[in-house]
């Protein structure tokens, strides 16, 4: 255990109490202004509909289904309360432990209401790791204290807590997350990833909200150095493992992690400042660590979590896992444009949801951008609209001033599971309304049309001029209704 916990507490450098209060601040900062972010649940949880809301595991194996939004205001409060003593350096780690445990809880039950959205889970880590961090120096609060006013220290001087062990802990999260995002785009593209069409089909779709349109114009036109891009962004994300060997690995990485970032951020709609952000702390300089026996008990407590952490995260990627909160990176990771791939027939439609709710995430398409979408939710005009057509449900509700639904990312994917579980539940061959028996009504896609209508009967002004919900999917034949619900 002497080497390998060495690993972990001694081999980068403890977090001074400078870099804390700067880490703290900036992401505090970042968080307030940088939306969506978990100090923002209450307003997003208020601004979405109780029937699209999907609580993650952790919350429902809790009991809590749903949090009213005041009570995520009183949670956020008090948690900038405890972030700010712990920037200070004030009762030190318990600050730090209370700040992750308030920010965890409102990332989690901002995760029920964002779909996929992974752009604030390095800080949740970085919190986190920051609960094995106790710096005692001029900057620390309790230092002041102590020498002042006989404040009571909660951990002595020269506790391993002083040692490198939250560097490298968070150095091994952001490792993680963009080794599970290069593993990802070859999970779900494949070697088709690499031909650049992907890429260029999601700088195309994010075109109209590129923070930079001329570089953005300049890449479309370029279709082999968007190849070449590709080609990169894959071996920086999957050499991301190189970053654990040693300084020259990790800057070098780190510095191309970020700059991957940037050109996300200069050309599509995602914009990882956050995780930019935390890139602070393993970039850091300083002296290497001179407290804490590599070899003593607290030393050997420490490098277990760690070893934890990373056999974690080892079985989150194995079994493409997306429970909170873990997540194996999937945005974006289609292989082609939606018009470069086969369509599924009726038949397979039925097998392909089957599987999917086995768990094998493949098996059904995900849409990161709404050209993606192979099932979805139309609300028909009565017959003396009929020149209108169907139209789609949340383009229609979204676009009401004063409505309540929720991201159309969340929208996607609890569409997308409604889906899967209305297909695999029907019987062979039966995928289609039409080719169902009387009992179609009593299907997933129909129940859940039936609680949609009571959300479009109160939020939709004029829905009386409309006459119907339909569940369809995509097929080789065109879309198919797959449930119903009349209005």
């Amino acid at each position: 255990m002497g080497a390998g916990a060495s690993w972990w507490v001694a081999g980068l450098p403890p977090i001074s109490g400078g870099l804390r209060a700067v880490f703290y601040t900036g992401l505090l900062l970042l968080c307030v202004f940088d939306r969506p972010s978990p100090l923002h649940a209450a307003a997003i949880v208020g601004r979405t509909e109780r029937l699209f809301y999907t609580p993650v595991g952790v919350l429902r194996a809790l009991g809590i289904r749903w949090v009213e939004p005041g009570a995520l205001r009183v949670v956020t409060g008090l948690t900038v309360v405890v972030w700010i003593a712990a920037a200070a350096g004030f009762s030190q780690p318990l600050t730090a432990i209370l700040t992750f445990l308030g920010f965890a809880f409102l990332h989690a039950v901002n995760a029920g209401a964002l779909g996929s959205n992974h752009s604030t889970h390095s800080a949740l880590y970085a919190l986190f790791c920051l609960c094995f961090s106790v710096s005692q120096d001029a900057w620390s609060l309790d230092r002041y204290l102590a020498s002042h006013a006989h404040w009571p220290l909660l951990v002595p001087p020269g506790s391993v807590l002083e040692s490198g062990f939250a560097r490298r802990l968070l150095l091994v999260f952001l490792v993680y997350c963009m080794f599970a995002g290069g593993v990802s785009k070859l999970r779900y593209g494949g070697l088709r990833w690499l031909s650049g069409e992907a890429l260029h089909f999601y700088i195309q779709e994010s075109a109209e909200h590129a923070r930079w349109p001329a570089f953005s114009r300049f890449l479309l036109a370029r279709p082999g150095l968007i190849r070449g891009l590709a080609w990169i962004t894959m071996a920086v994300e999957l050499g991301a493992v190189l970053a654990l060997l040693g300084t020259p690995f990790r800057v070098a990485l780190v510095l191309a992690w970020t700059g991957l970032h940037v050109g996300i951020v200069l050309v599509m709609m995602p914009a990882y400042w956050v995780q930019m952000w935390c890139y602070l702390l393993v970039l850091w300089p300083g002296a290497p660590s001179a407290v804490g026996d590599p070899g003593g008990p607290g030393a050997a407590v420490l490098a277990g979590i760690g070893y934890l952490v990373c056999l974690g995260l080892i079985a989150s990627l194995t079994r493409q896992s997306e429970a909170w909160p873990v997540t194996s990176v999937p945005m974006y990771s289609n292989g082609a444009p939606p018009d470069a791939e086969r369509l599924l027939t009726r038949e397979e439609l039925k097998i392909r949801a089957q599987r999917a709710g086995g768990g094998d995430v493949k098996a059904w398409k995900r849409a990161w951008v709404s050209s993606e979408i192979g099932e979805d939710i139309w609300i028909v005009p009565r017959e003396d609209r009929s020149d209108r057509g169907p139209l789609p449900l949340f383009d229609l509700l979204s676009g009401q001033p004063g409505v309540k639904l929720v991201r159309w990312s969340q929208y996607a994917k609890v569409v997308r599971q409604v889906a899967i579980a209305d297909l695999a539940a029907k019987p062979a061959g039966c995928v289609a309304l039409e080719e169902t028996d009387a009992a179609a009504a009593e299907y997933p896609a129909s129940r859940f049309l039936r609680d949609v209508a009571d959300v479009v009967r109160k939020g939709l002004p004029d829905w009386r001029g409309y006459r119907r919900l339909d569940f369809v999917c995509c097929t080789d034949a065109g879309w198919i209704v797959i449930g119903r619900a009349e209005l």
